[in-house]
C-alpha cells in the first residue's frame, strides 16, 4: 500500500533528506524510505533524533530509551535499528540482551531508565508521581523525564510508521533482527 521511495522517487524535500541519511549512516534505513512520503514526517523524525543528541541523556542512555520504546511497542525494526545503535554506542551487550528480552539489566541507572520509558509507552504518559520519583532517584532529571518524552515521541512515529509499512530489515541490521519475547 505504501511505497519505500529511493532520492529519485521521494517528494522532492523527503529526497535531500534521504541524501543526507544515506551520507551519514552508508545505507538508508527502509523506515525512512517509507516516511519520506512525507516531507513533514521524515523532517520531524531528522529533528527529533538530532534533538535528542543535546539531550541530558548520554548517548547510550538515548539509544536505550529508545531501544525500550521499540520493544514496549514490539517494532521488530526498531528493536533491530537501535540494538545496532546501542552496540555502535558501546552499551554493555547485557544491558541490550536485557531490554530485547523484555528484562530489566543489572545496572541500577539503566534499570530505572529502562522501567520509566516503558512505563511511560504502556501508561500512555499517565505515570504516577512515584514512577516520576524513582526515576529521578536514579540520578536523573527532571529535564531528563522530558527527554525520555521525546524519546518516546520520535519512537511513535516511527514504531507506527513501521507498523503500518512493515519493512523488510535492511542487510546491514539482519544480524540485530528480533522477535517478541514469548509469554511464559
Amino acid at each position: 500500500m505504501f511505497t519505500e521511495h529511493t532520492e529519485q522517487t521521494a517528494p522532492e524535500a523527503s529526497a535531500r533528506l534521504l541524501k543526507g541519511v544515506k551520507e551519514k549512516m552508508g545505507f538508508v534505513p527502509a523506515l525512512y524510505s517509507y516516511i519520506a512520503e512525507s516531507p513533514t514526517a521524515i523532517q520531524a523524525y531528522n529533528e527529533l533524533n538530532s534533538l535528542l543528541g543535546d539531550s541530558s541523556l548520554t548517548p547510550q542512555q538515548v539509544q536505550i530509551a529508545l531501544l525500550a520504546t521499540s520493544v514496549e511497542n514490539q517494532c521488530r525494526f526498531c528493536v533491530a535499528a537501535h540494538s545496532a545503535g546501542s552496540t555502535k554506542a558501546k552499551v554493555d551487550p547485557a544491558i541490550i540482551e536485557a531490554v530485547r528480552a523484555g528484562k530489566k539489566p543489572a545496572d541500577d541507572t539503566f534499570s530505572a531508565l529502562i522501567t520509566f520509558t516503558q512505563t511511560l509507552v504502556r501508561e500512555r504518559g499517565w505515570v504516577r508521581d512515584a514512577d516520576v520519583q524513582a526515576f529521578i532517584d536514579a540520578g536523573f532529571s527532571k529535564a531528563s523525564v522530558f527527554d525520555v518524552l521525546t524519546a518516546v515521541a520520535l519512537k511513535t512515529l516511527s514504531n507506527y510508521s513501521n507498523h503500518l509499512t512493515q519493512p523488510a530489515l535492511n542487510p546491514e541490521l539482519e544480524s540485530f533482527a528480533w522477535a517478541p519475547p514469548s509469554a511464559s
